[in-house]
């Protein structure tokens, strides 16, 4: 049986001299494996649409088993994010959270609004063209890892202090993770002994546009780079708490931005 489907190739691994295995990442089927044969011939008419970061329209053959790649029309290519070691060590990284965090063939359209394929390829976007965009690799982290906590089910509660329903507070508010709120200083517990960030204010005006903005939007937007800190460590971590492990892109991602400094 043919099948068709947009998806993004997340992952690959070689077969012998010529085929391969990808991983792509489809919105009706969630993450489908399926056997490339032949796509690293240079005359190959799938050699393109196989390599990682690949969006295209994939034509599929189903069996009982498994998927066989049958032909491919390119939709965009992201290759150019090997060009920057950061670019493709952050892209690399958001591959590996959506192969993981993404079940295999199941539609993903059913719970939830949007298209991941669609947030994914805006992901790598906005990778590629950091820099020249304005906006930071570090910022793009943050957006994806937040955004795609929502996306996965864990959108943190950040309109209003959870108890008062203040949407601001002049004494600050403080967002606790393990809860996925916010709470203002007046409503604090001073007992409470669980983790606890007092947001500058453009960090939470940023995370508030990351979570509630439509996808185009949620990358844009404009903050200090010490708020811009204190932002990539709050997604970061909340991301990584919910998904109950750390990557092996995002460590090396981390390194090279440390060298860098």
């Amino acid at each position: 049986m043919l099948v068709t489907y947009d998806g993004i190739v997340v992952g690959r691994r070689e077969i012998g001299e010529n085929s391969c295995f990808v991983d792509i990442l489809t919105d009706e089927q969630g993450i489908i494996e399926a056997t490339a044969h032949g796509a690293k011939k240079i005359n190959s008419s799938i050699l393109s649409s196989s390599a990682l970061f690949s969006y295209s329209t994939f034509c599929l053959n189903k069996t009982k088993l498994r998927y066989t790649v049958n032909s491919a029309k390119p939709k965009y290519s992201f290759h150019a994010l090997g060009n920057e070691l950061e670019k493709l060590a952050l892209g690399s990284y958001f591959a590996q959270a959506v192969k993981y965090c993404t079940p295999s063939e199941q539609n993903q359209l059913e719970r939830k609004q949007e298209s991941l394929v669609r947030f994914f390829a805006v992901s790598l976007y906005e990778t590629l063209k950091a820099g020249s965009s304005g906006r930071s690799l570090l910022g793009v982290k943050s957006a994806f890892e937040l955004r795609y906590s929502a996306i996965l089910g864990f959108a943190p509660n950040l309109v209003a202090c959870d108890n008062c329903g203040n949407y601001d507070c002049e004494k600050g508010m403080y967002f606790l993770p393990n809860k996925a709120l916010l709470l203002c200083e007046n409503c604090l517990n001073p007992e409470y002994g669980g983790e606890r960030v007092k947001l500058h204010p453009e960090t939470l005006h940023a995370m508030r546009n990351i979570v509630f903005s439509p996808q185009e939007r949620c990358f844009k937007f404009t903050i200090s780079k010490t708020s811009e800190a204190q932002l990539a460590t709050v997604c970061e971590n909340y991301f990584l708490s919910r998904a109950e492990r750390s990557f092996p892109a995002l460590e090396y991602f981390k390194s090279l931005i440390r060298s860098g400094e």
